[in-house]
């Protein structure tokens, strides 16, 4: 598809967002704390396909931007502007001489790691202690994409080697930790391709899934491993009707 990008604050473009998805409130928060709003629109007709917002902060790093917010609108999915959206973003912060990108996800919206991990070489980190609105553990990590230092796959777990190696298997989308396992050398985790909609389908239909799953990284957490990579299985690797998406994990602490 044809697109092209709208620097929203800079290039003074309201008049895009007219019955558009993006509220001025959410524009004008980002304008007062000296953020960009890009946005993906169809060149013919201006149309607006999704967008990203970025807002500039320090830390003991130095100079970064945080992620606000990006969103590529239903039917536009399929189409790599996501991936474009964080090009733009990429290229608006390194004007400004800054490449680091800090926000949060969850690991289990595979599509989100396959765009950030995959794609950008983002580093995940585990946080412990994060709670849904019910009080029920959560899976999270915070992240942090290097547009000048990306993160590149490790070598030392061959595709062939992730599913012998993850600490979990599956049976449809119930989660099933393997017992006894020996955390030595790189793990996997394998896991099926989850969107926001499917793991509340998955949490309304057991509750035992999120606990479990925030169990499995956090065991891994708690004997040193890390966020290394994430991809899918090629079909010849990945086991009959499972799952293909999987993280790989390293031990960076010694215990």
């Amino acid at each position: 598809m044809n697109f092209r990008f709208v620097r929203l604050i800079s290039d003074s473009r309201e008049d895009l967002l007219k019955g558009r998805a993006i509220s001025l409130d959410e524009l004008h928060s980002l304008r007062e704390r000296r953020g960009e709003m890009i946005a993906a629109v169809d060149a013919a007709s201006s149309a607006l396909l999704g967008w990203i917002g970025v807002y500039p902060d320090k830390d003991e790093g130095g100079h970064l931007f945080h992620l606000a917010e990006i969103d590529v609108l239903h039917g536009h999915r399929e189409e790599g502007i996501d991936a474009a959206l964080m090009q733009e973003a990429g290229k608006f912060m390194q004007e400004r001489r800054v490449s680091r990108l800090k926000f949060g996800t969850s690991p289990l919206l595979t599509g989100n790691a396959a765009l950030y991990v995959t794609r950008f070489g983002t580093r995940y980190k585990w946080r412990e202690g994060i709670r849904t609105p019910e009080g029920r553990p959560w899976p999270h990590v915070s992240c942090e994409c290097d547009f000048d230092d990306p993160v590149a796959r490790p070598l030392d777990l061959r595709m062939e080697e992730v599913v012998p190696r993850s600490v979990i298997d599956w049976e449809g989308v119930r989660p099933l930790p393997r017992k006894k396992v020996v955390y030595s050398g790189p793990l996997s985790v394998l896991l099926p391709d989850f969107t926001s909609d499917s793991l509340t389908e998955a949490d309304t239909r057991d509750p035992s899934f999120l606990p479990t799953l925030y169990q499995v990284f956090h065991a891994l957490f708690l004997h040193g491993y890390d966020f290394a990579w994430f991809d899918r299985l090629s079909p010849s690797a990945a086991p009959s009707d499972g799952p293909r998406c999987y993280y790989i994990m390293k031990r960076v602490l010694a215990l």
